[in-house]
């Protein structure tokens, strides 16, 4: 059995579960048809954590409970998300900006659409659970 990894190995690595997309009601070029969720797998915190900026994880999460954000994002055409604005936030700045650099890492969405063509857009907020 591999030896288990010395950093995170109390299992408190957290998670970010998608949970929907809604519109901004302050969206601007709204498309036909939103960014959809290609499924609600939860992301792993723990490994992108030092790739973000953050060397310990465990520090950053202590006293950390279950949390509601929504994300301002900005989804190109590729499905890729190019920026992230936490509207609502878990109250750590810190965890607010790994929240963020996750997301932007791993997480695609199918696009946004207007007339079947792909497009950029940022009229639209991702929902998401924290969970620890």
């Amino acid at each position: 059995a591999p030896a288990p990894a010395p950093e995170g190995a109390s299992g408190r690595g957290g998670q970010v579960v998608p949970v929907g997309i809604r519109l901004n009601p302050n969206g601007r070029d709204i498309p036909d048809s939103a960014p959809q969720l290609l499924g609600a797998a939860a992301i792993e915190m723990q490994p992108l954590a030092s790739g973000c900026g953050f060397a310990n994880l465990e520090a950053l999460l202590a006293g950390m409970v279950a949390a509601s954000v929504q994300l301002q994002i900005r989804v190109e055409p590729s499905g890729e998300i190019s920026q992230v604005r936490p509207l609502q936030g878990t109250g750590n700045g810190a965890l607010d900006d790994l929240i963020s650099c996750v997301v932007r890492q791993r997480l695609r969405l199918q696009p946004a659409s207007s007339a079947g063509v792909p497009q950029l857009t940022d009229a639209f907020i991702l929902e998401a659970q924290i969970q620890f």
